[in-house]
């Protein structure tokens, strides 16, 4: 049994089951879309990335728990949105998620 929350996340492939979903609700909201699962380490981590007219952001979290979240606004490579968590379980990770998109999502509504 492992000892990193997010393992069956990551290792285990389970966000895979979200993606059909999370790609036609990014879609919606203009937001092209990537899942990479990184290497295979002692703690495996996977980047979810985002791009919009406006926006670059990516979600990178590893099966600690540990996680980082930026958005770089592309005209002026400034850094808009950093976020740094530590989740204890999934549901943490399913909670903080939307803050990034729903940041870049309502930038393109101004």
């Amino acid at each position: 049994m492992s000892i990193n929350p997010l393992t069956k996340l990551i290792s285990e492939r389970g966000f895979d089951r979200f993606q059909s979903g999370l790609k036609s609700r990014f879609a919606a909201y203009q937001l092209k879309y990537t899942l990479t699962y990184c290497q295979p380490s002692d703690n495996s981590a996977m980047c979810l990335d985002f791009e919009s007219l406006l926006h670059l952001g990516r979600v990178t979290v590893w099966e600690s728990g540990a996680c980082v979240m930026e958005i770089i606004e592309i005209s002026t490579s400034n850094n808009v949105f950093l976020e740094t968590h530590q989740f204890n379980n999934e549901k943490e990770f399913f909670q903080a998620l939307p803050k990034l998109v729903i940041f870049m999502r309502d930038a393109l509504r101004v």
